[in-house]
């Protein structure tokens, strides 16, 4: 029998708090500027808050003509009439709520055409410096090509003038050896004809001596 009679106690119990908790809505209070929240449910009861419209407020108790409520900000407790007290947002929430969306989407276009803005001025801007630099591509290519050819152009005049230079110093080397070999010969016969003109010299003079030179007469004479 008290085993019953806990069962009970504990299935009101649940049943309670269960109602409890399916009681704790949120409702959002109505148009009016403000409302009274009460200690008890009736006007002549002491006010403990003034509750501007648009607050959310959590549902204790629901009746029909007041209702029991817990304010989110405090959380005191007291009692509000039921007709001051709505499940959807007040007409001038949404508007202003619609109104912050509105203008929180505007700053985000016009962010994003500042943006796409942005993205093309620098669009155009790489655009100009792939042109300049295939300019000065095609530019650097040309003066390559330009100096390729001079660069090949050099190369066989240097080749030339290498050649001619070694032919010169052979010429050269050639010309001091008849040269040296001239004045070797020039040298010579320059020496002989000294040595035969002063062997004549000699000659001439011993003779002139000798024809000179008075003659002894003979003892016959």
């Amino acid at each position: 029998m008290k085993l019953t009679a806990k069962t009970g106690l504990c299935f009101l119990l649940t049943l309670w708090m269960g109602m409890a908790v399916a009681s704790a809505e949120t409702r959002y209070v109505s148009e009016s500027c403000e409302i009274a929240v009460r200690t008890g449910p009736a006007l002549d009861r002491k006010i403990i808050a003034l509750v501007p419209s648009g607050t959310a407020v959590e549902i204790i108790n629901a009746g029909e003509e007041w209702c029991e409520v817990r304010l989110p900000s405090s959380g005191k407790e007291g009692w509000a009439q039921t007709k001051d007290l709505s499940t959807e947002l007040p007409s001038e929430i949404k508007l202003a709520r619609m109104e912050k969306k509105l203008a929180d989407t505007l700053a985000q276009s016009k962010e994003t055409q500042e943006k796409m803005g942005a993205v093309a001025t620098e669009s155009k801007t790489v655009n100009t410096e792939l042109a300049q630099t295939r300019e000065a591509l095609q530019k650097t290519e040309a003066a390559f090509e330009t100096l390729k050819k001079e660069s090949a152009e050099f190369l066989k005049f240097k080749a030339n003038y290498d050649k001619n230079l070694k032919e010169l110093n052979e010429a050269k080397e050639r010309a001091n050896k008849f040269e040296s070999e001239l004045n070797r010969l020039d040298s010579s016969q320059l020496t002989e004809g000294f040595l035969y003109g002063g062997g004549l010299v000699i000659f001439g003079f011993i003779a002139g001596f000798i024809l000179k030179r008075p003659r002894r007469r003979s003892p016959l004479m």
